[in-house]
């Protein structure tokens, strides 16, 4: 008999505690799910709709993400760490969204659905086995900051030019052999990282396009420090470099050295 009623009570404390927390997620837009050993998001998200600003649930096992499609407001999804190999079509459906972390998962593509979302300001696709990017992905004009790091790309997609308002593009540790003449369309670019791959080649459009980058980290590629500065508007690079350590001795507020981001970079 008591164990009976120790079994009812049991189940009633954890039926009020599902009731506490999605009453939280309600009020509170976020959705915390962090390190909960999940296979798959609770049918309760789902019931949270339009409220849900915010769903971290990083560090699961997760293989969907079904029911997405009911956090029409959501602006920030984070599932980094868990063993997804797609996102579902309906993330389209999240047209608000502003930040998108899927590091560390098992992910060979993005879905063309990609593109309709126009405020994304930050994908983190990192650790994963991506090949490329859709080429919907053009269309993300609002993006500011892309990482791409250990992923398995060849070739920087072409439709990574034409987001023109990237400022932070991480392509570390894939498999690229050049840094393209596409990437000069990227005005507002400030920090480009590609370290770790193949790079023997850079195109002189990126120095003289790329009118705002003042970082460029090619660490553990076969190019060389005088293959980089033999090439045709390095001295661009070099004059905005020089531009910003100037000001940081100015205003006292010194980030880093003057060979930071090139000499430190290459060997």
């Amino acid at each position: 008999m008591g164990n009976c009623c120790g079994g009812a009570r049991s189940t009633y404390e954890s039926g009020s505690s599902r009731a506490r927390r999605e009453q939280t997620w309600q009020s509170t837009g976020l959705i915390v799910l962090r390190d909960s050993n999940l296979k798959e998001l609770p049918r309760s998200v789902a019931s949270v709709g339009g409220a849900a600003k915010t769903l971290d649930a990083t560090n699961n096992r997760l293989r969907s993400l079904e029911g997405l499609d009911s956090l029409v407001s959501l602006q920030r999804l984070v599932v980094a760490r868990n063993q997804l190999t797609e996102l579902p079509a309906s993330i389209g459906s999240l047209q608000q969204l502003k930040v998108l972390n899927v590091d560390s998962n098992a992910m060979h593509s993005l879905p063309e659905q990609l593109g309709t979302l126009t405020r994304l300001e930050r994908l983190q696709a990192a650790q994963n086995a991506l090949i490329g990017l859709p080429s919907s992905f053009a269309r993300l004009q609002a993006l500011k900051v892309l990482s791409l790091a250990k992923n398995k790309i060849a070739t920087v997609p072409d439709a990574v030019g034409d987001c023109s308002r990237l400022e932070e593009l991480d392509l570390s540790d894939n498999c690229l052999q050049e840094l393209p003449e596409l990437l000069g369309r990227l005005r507002n670019l400030k920090v480009l990282a590609a370290d770790q791959n193949r790079i023997s080649k850079v195109s002189p459009a990126i120095f003289r396009g790329c009118s705002s980058l003042q970082t460029l980290a090619l660490h553990e590629n076969p190019m060389t420090m005088q293959d980089l500065t033999s090439i045709d508007g390095y001295d661009l690079l070099e004059a905005r470099r020089r531009k910003k350590f100037d000001k940081q001795l100015r205003t006292g507020v010194l980030t880093g050295s003057m060979d930071e981001g090139i000499t430190r970079a290459l060997k």
